[in-house]
């Protein structure tokens, strides 16, 4: 994909250097050569006599204005644009370089920071405007490529590239061996994640828009994932991952004076290959013995193979039939389908509670598939009855229907012969969800605004699944009514405060963790002291509780905020931005202990500072960012940096920095195992034109 981006971008200089048309050349001055006298000059081009008498007299003479010469338009260079290429050096990482991984991930080496080009084709030939993004080339966690071609009223082609790193090994994340000293998770990922999104535009800007589009997002690498064997135990093992998402679209866009709408027909095809392996001794995450013995795999050989598409059609509009009502809405309707194929061979000492025996080896496949209509929608309606007075109504659904199947053959070696078991199980689940909102905005006056409004949620689903759940089925409801207020007020463009502030009550909800009955407040506030500082605040409140018998869940989170921006004469030689944060969580739930299946109470409380202090001066810029905890996990992380800009010559600036990653989790000696350290220096050159 790099090499394609470049390529083309070396085409389309070529093509403006083409089209360019040579420049006229000045006629030379033709000087008489010696012995010559010099051409005659056409009479017309003569300067007729003047009478002396006819002559105008030099005070009138002076009052006679020269005609001005017209102006010549300033013309948009054909090429503009800036790079940045150098080298990242890092002397150290010291403590958990799997943490470093996780949380910063930053390579060495050479690379290419960031390029921004534009491209004007004075003749329009092929294009007008040519437009390329990149940023972080050189194995960077985060890499990024943009380039958008643009002819007017003809074309708009844009092509999106994206290349994530994404690694994540924090060995007391889902790790419920971390309290004896345990170093691997259940839950690990080592993988590239490539993404590509293509998109050509016809006639932009006229009535219809017709456009194309496909995108492909694949995932491909390593890590750790959970083997479960029964609901008895938990083994972790090596895993490797490559799925891969493609779609396609196709729609027209329509706009008119008052009616804007879009219909669009799409699908996706779907793919899912995973891998797990183990051959050491594996004694799972369940500490305790099961009827005197205890559970362990030896060796393990696992792979499912997942295939699946869909086929959707959305249609999507939005209309102002009078100038006091606006009405949108969109409908979705999908129909994914994907098949399963699974084999797995393992070997240990695992029990069947269905027996109430214990066996070493088993081998199991399995072959399935799902199929899942989908649709949803939701309109939108603005009215303004009254010149204070603005309503808005939304209301959506969202449903499925997901209808599956599965054929699973076991064979289990017991001490007392071989058993195998058959089961072909049939699986429906139904869900419903659907939200009404309606909120109404009055102005008390040109700077006070009052909202107040009411959101009602409610919804069920049915699983009938008793392969999965042991009874019959299982059903949630949902139904909760949430109450809404706010207030805005401005004070000519230079003070500016919000608030808004929600309040709900549920008589059930789906998840034990989801919202059920909260409060929420949020204030946000601004004041620009003069046109070169702002100071701001930000205070937020959120306390929700799932009284239900055997969940008893709270949880409450608080943070407030103090900013300052400040950019004297338009920051050209100096600006400094402050933020400082205040937070705290606190959360108690009842779960169940992994290592020994009993039940217990789950508290966790932070309170946390996070500041923020960056400052320039000239080609001089400092600060950082620190975060530090107390309370069940303490946590402390900084991150200075100081960065130098010179410029060298004309168009060419040297750039320089260096940067600390401090990573600490102190009082726990084994969280004290995660924490890292790492000095970075950072050289590069950007030229611009």
């Amino acid at each position: 994909m790099r090499t394609s981006l470049l390529c083309l971008f070396a085409l389309a200089t070529s093509l403006v250097a083409q089209d360019q048309p040579a420049p006229a050349q000045p006629a030379a001055a033709q000087t008489p050569a010696a012995g010559q006298t010099a051409p005659a000059q056409p009479a017309a081009a003569q300067a007729p006599a003047q009478p002396a008498a006819a002559q105008t007299p030099p005070t009138e003479a002076k009052k006679e204005e020269t005609p001005a010469t017209p102006a010549t338009p300033a013309v948009e260079p054909n090429f503009t644009g800036d790079i940045e290429v150098g080298e990242r050096i890092i002397p150290n990482i010291g403590g958990s370089f799997s943490t470093y991984r996780s949380v910063v991930d930053l390579g060495e080496g050479p690379k290419l920071f960031g390029a921004d080009a534009t491209i004007i084709n004075p003749t329009h030939r092929f294009f007008d405007r040519l437009d390329l993004h990149i940023t972080g080339i050189g194995d960077d966690p985060y890499q990024t490529a943009k380039l958008e071609v643009w002819k007017r009223n003809k074309y708009r082609l844009t092509v999106d590239w994206r290349d994530i790193a994404y690694f994540n090994f924090l060995p007391s994340f889902a790790n419920p061996t971390a309290a004896i000293g345990g170093m691997i998770d259940e839950n690990s990922f080592d993988t590239r994640i490539h993404a590509t999104d293509v998109r050509l535009d016809l006639f932009p800007g006229s009535r219809f828009v017709p456009y194309l589009a496909f995108g492909i997002n694949s995932q491909d690498g390593r890590g750790i994932t959970s083997f479960t064997n029964g609901a008895e135990n938990n083994y972790p093992v090596a895993a490797s991952y490559n799925d891969s998402t493609k779609s396609y679209r196709a729609g027209v866009d329509y706009n008119g004076a008052h009616f804007h709408a879009n219909l669009e027909q799409g699908g996706t095809t779907f793919k899912d290959d995973q891998g797990a392996s183990d051959n050491l001794p594996n004694a799972g995450d369940l500490l305790t013995t099961v009827l005197g013995q205890q559970l362990s795999l030896s060796a393990l050989d696992e792979l499912y193979r997942v295939r699946g598409d869909s086929v959707y059609t959305k249609a999507s509009f939005s209309a102002n039939p009078v100038s006091w009502a606006n009405i949108s809405g969109q409908f979705v309707y999908a129909e994914p389908r994907v098949n399963v194929n699974y084999n797995e061979n393992s070997a240990g000492n695992f029990y069947y509670s269905a027996l109430v025996a214990f066996y070493t080896t088993g081998q199991d496949v399995l072959s399935g598939s799902a199929n899942m209509p989908h649709p949803s929608g939701n309109v939108n309606v603005e009215l303004r009855p009254f010149k204070r007075m603005r309503i808005e109504e939304f209301w959506m659904t969202d449903r499925l229907h997901n209808a599956g199947s599965d054929l699973l053959a076991e064979t289990l070696l017991f001490p007392t012969g071989t058993i195998t078991p058959s089961t072909f199980a049939t699986a429906n689940l139904e869900e419903n969800y659907n939200q009404q909102e309606v909120d109404v905005f009055f102005d008390a006056t040109s700077k006070l605004t009052f909202r107040g409004g009411e959101r009602y949620v409610w919804g069920d689903a049915l699983l009938n699944a008793p392969g999965i759940v042991g009874t019959p089925y299982e059903s949630g409801h949902l139904s909760q009514n949430v109450g809404i207020f706010g207030i805005s007020y401005r004070v000519a463009q230079k003070a500016r405060v919000n608030a808004d502030y929600e309040v709900s009550t549920s008589s059930d909800n789906y998840f034990v963790t989801s919202l059920r009955n909260y409060t929420r407040f949020h204030l946000r506030g601004s004041h620009d002291v003069n046109p070169s500082l702002r100071v701001a605040v930000d205070y937020s409140l959120l306390s929700n509780s799932n009284p239900t018998a055997g969940i008893n869940y709270t949880f409450s989170n608080q943070a407030a905020s103090l900013s300052i921006n400040w950019l004297p004469k338009g920051g050209k030689w100096f600006n400094a931005l402050l933020d400082y944060t205040r937070s705290s969580i606190d959360s108690d739930i009842l779960y169940f202990i992994p290592e020994t299946r009993a039940q217990t109470t789950s508290l966790y409380h932070e309170a946390a500072h996070t500041g923020t202090a960056l400052i320039s001066l000239k080609w001089l810029s400092f600060g950082g960012s620190l975060f530090v905890s107390s309370g069940s996990r303490p946590t402390q992380y900084y991150q200075p940096m100081v960065r130098l800009s010179v410029p060298v010559r004309k168009h060419v600036y040297w750039n320089a920095q260096w940067s600390y990653y401090g990573f600490a989790e102190g009082l726990v000696d084994y969280y004290m195992l995660e924490g890292f350290r790492s000095n970075q220096i950072t050289t590069s050159l950007r030229f611009t034109r």
